[in-house]
């Protein structure tokens, strides 16, 4: 069972992977595991221990976010930002 930091870990790797992508840029659910599956911890050239993920449970995390809208098949579609991850002053 999953430590309750676990997807905390792997919701910030989804805004880095949102961050390579142009708003309606469509792209398979593969691209986004392999990211997660290869980003590496900060200050090491190590796999992140916490953010390793299969295409069964990146679905229910890239609607989690909000950035991301499902076209089926195994596709999806970066509809942008929401306005709350915005910088506030």
């Amino acid at each position: 069972m999953a430590g309750h930091n676990k997807n905390i870990y792997r919701i910030l790797a989804i805004h880095e992977f949102a961050d390579t992508l142009k708003e309606g840029e469509q792209f398979h659910i593969k691209e986004c595991v392999n990211f997660l599956n290869t980003r590496k911890a900060t200050g090491t050239n190590r796999p992140h221990k916490q953010t390793q993920t299969d295409s069964r449970q990146l679905p229910m995390l890239l609607r989690y976010t909000g950035m991301f809208t499902s076209l089926g098949y195994g596709e999806w579609v970066f509809d942008g930002v929401p306005i709350s991850r915005g910088n506030k002053q």
